[in-house]
């Protein structure tokens, strides 16, 4: 079957099976979404579906938020309105760092946490822990359920980190405050900072952060 037949078999179908299509071909790549603006105008239109900027893979852009000020920044106003939980962590960490909105960047980061994505939730539950909101912190970095196993939320501190290597980081004095106000116990082996049971996980995470911070 050569490329029109094929163009016609896709433009005979629904619009909106179009749409879903397209949102499962851009969850794996936003190159890939690239050629249908290329081709016949009903195939073209769907790719303004809601469905597929929600679900629009935006994995480059998030290791490197910085980017988007110069690339994909319309895209990323539309992943953000269709509630791409990553469009909301990039949008999060640049209102928050960059441009020192914290209440923005915390609703941003919110969002992406709600939305299930393991970067945004630790970056939302540490925020949180380090300004002081101990209890609703631990509540956002368990649905990591690190209690059980630490692979998630190792691995989401990796990527965060990874995030925010070109971003200008500054030291709040709540965080140092914080810390210090939330020292466990000496059983804990405070200076082991490895070493994490349930009373000393979020203090030990939070000394990785600020650390990085510095």
């Amino acid at each position: 079957m050569n490329s029109q037949n094929n163009y016609s078999l896709l433009e005979s179908l629904p619009q909106d099976l179009l749409g879903d299509i397209l949102s499962r071909v851009g969850s794996s790549s936003v190159e890939d979404i690239r050629p249908c603006l290329l081709v016949p105008k009903n195939i073209s239109a769907a790719v303004e579906d809601h469905r597929v900027f929600q679900n629009l893979n935006l994995r480059p852009q998030a290791m490197n938020p910085l980017v988007t000020f110069f690339r994909t920044r319309h895209c990323l106003q539309k992943c953000i309105n269709g509630d791409n939980p990553a469009a909301h962590y990039i949008e999060g960490i640049k209102q928050y760092f960059i441009f020192d909105n914290m209440n923005l960047g915390l609703f941003h980061l919110k969002k992406s946490a709600q939305g299930k994505y393991d970067n945004g939730t630790y970056l939302y539950g540490m925020l949180l822990l380090c300004n002081g909101n101990i209890a609703q912190g631990q509540i956002i970095l368990r649905s990591l359920d690190w209690e059980e196993s630490k692979l998630r939320a190792d691995r989401a501190w990796r990527e965060v980190k990874r995030s925010m290597r070109f971003v200008f980081l500054i030291m709040k004095d709540v965080y140092r405050a914080t810390l210090r106000n939330n020292r466990p116990p000496h059983i804990c082996h405070r200076n082991d900072i490895n070493n994490r049971c349930p009373m000393c996980f979020h203090y030990k995470q939070m000394r990785k952060f600020i650390g990085f911070i510095m």
